[in-house]
């Protein structure tokens, strides 16, 4: 996805990093291996091959530290909402994170098909009042948990050794935990994506690369986890590791950081999920080669962002290349061989954006009206439920229309720049009132 970099007051208040194209469509120009397969075997084209892209470098052991570090206590804005998170499925947790309220009046208690989520940039440049009401309306039509990007560089720009641990416990954390508790305390489910890598934990370069020593990451983020137990319910680690405009990184060195995260993540916060990154599309190679790599039993959910171009999710997919929405059977194929077939799947991101072609446009850049978008939707909801049980988790891309990015990725919201409705927001409030 495309995630742009907002400033305020010279302080990037992005949770998601800057990237020219959302996803990798047939016109992406990537070199990835093509397999004689047939998409409709139900066994995952090249799946016993690994893929390694050029490593960045040597990486120590991938066991996290244990010492929490010190982390200023700032005050919290805002008023703490209910702390039930869940168990990942549907389920509530009544062990001390309290009761969560649905809400609204699109709730979908009734449907028994994945939970409906959004993409939400709370932590973009917006008004708290457009916060607030945005998420109302989310709400009211029946999004049940939202994803919600946080720069590890915003919430501790500095290293462990300087001032209150180097955490930003003036502004970066007060914004995340208003941002948060804004979300709670309307029933919402939350989900964390910790990313872009701080200067000082990657000897200085891009965000986009990984911190030199996974420790630093699995330090920060069990004291996230611990900061917010009972209110994120889950923790994504980093976003599309397979997508070079997201991450700078070789497959091992991801895994080395996921595996690192995964145990710091439970001692913050026991009852919290670990996800791993979604990548861009169905990548069943990067997935697969990620398990050769020992990322079994290092995440509890495995994320993807099926995004379809501008095509119906409805007829077989065009080829069995992974970007396309249904070819997520090749990923669960991975996971099979794996025995990992009792975790679920989220998808993370996937929609479609409403705008006009042009003739120059590639085929991942094209977009739908906004009727389309509307029933693709539903479609995405009805043959979830039906065909992948697996997947019990969907987050749309993205709960409103945003300026700063490029036609495509502009227009994908349910709701425009002016929160107004568009006909899938409509369509979703009839659909989850109608269950």
């Amino acid at each position: 996805m495309v995630l742009p970099s907002c400033q305020d007051n010279s302080q990037s208040t992005s949770g998601d990093p800057v990237r020219p194209a959302r996803h990798q469509g047939p016109d992406a120009g990537k070199t990835r291996p093509h397999s004689t397969t047939s998409p409709d075997t139900t066994t995952a084209p090249d799946s016993q091959k690994t893929r390694e892209p050029t490593p960045n470098a040597d990486r120590p052991s991938r066991v996290a530290d244990n010492p929490l570090g010190q982390l200023g206590r700032p005050g919290t804005p805002g008023t703490a909402g209910p702390n039930d998170q869940g168990d990942g499925h549907g389920n509530g947790n009544s062990g001390g994170h309290g009761q969560g309220n649905p809400g609204g009046t699109g709730t979908n208690v009734g449907w028994s098909g994945p939970r409906f989520g959004a993409v939400y940039h709370g932590m973009w440049d917006m008004t708290w009042s457009d916060r607030a009401e945005l998420l109302d309306k989310l709400v009211s039509i029946g999004v049940r948990w939202v994803r919600l990007g946080v720069q590890w560089s915003l919430v501790q720009p500095n290293p462990p050794s300087s001032e209150h641990g180097g955490w930003n416990v003036n502004w970066g954390l007060p914004k995340a935990d208003r941002v948060i508790n804004q979300a709670v305390q309307r029933g919402l489910k939350v989900s964390v994506t910790l990313q872009r890598t701080p200067g000082w934990a990657n000897g200085g370069r891009a965000p986009e690369y990984l911190p030199s020593n996974p420790a630093d990451y699995a330090r920060a983020i069990e004291r996230l986890a611990h900061r917010y137990r009972g209110k994120v319910g889950s923790w994504e680690i980093y976003n599309e590791p397979n997508n070079d405009n997201q991450l700078q990184a070789s497959v091992a060195d991801y895994v080395r950081v996921l595996c690192a995260a995964y145990p710091a993540v439970h001692r913050g916060d026991p009852g919290a999920k670990v996800v791993f990154g979604g990548t861009s599309g169905n990548d069943y190679e990067y997935i697969n080669a990620a398990y050769h790599h020992g990322a079994k039993g290092c995440f509890d959910v495995l994320a993807t962002h099926p995004y379809n171009s501008n095509l119906s999710p409805r007829p077989p997919p065009p080829s069995e290349q992974g970007w396309w929405f249904r070819n997520i059977k090749y990923v669960r194929d991975v996971m099979l061989r794996h025995g990992d077939g009792a975790k679920p799947v989220w998808f993370t991101e996937f929609g479609w954006s409403t705008h006009p072609n042009t003739a120059r446009m590639e085929s991942f850049e094209r977009g739908v009206t906004r009727s389309q978008q509307a029933r693709y939707a539903l479609d995405v909801l009805r043959i979830t439920k039906r065909d992948y049980p697996y997947v019990d988790r969907l987050a749309w891309y993205s709960a409103r229309d945003e300026t700063n990015s490029t036609t495509e990725n502009n227009n994908f919201g349910l709701y425009t720049l002016d929160l107004q409705p568009k006909p899938a927001a409509l369509a979703l409030q009839r659909f989850f009132a109608s269950q």
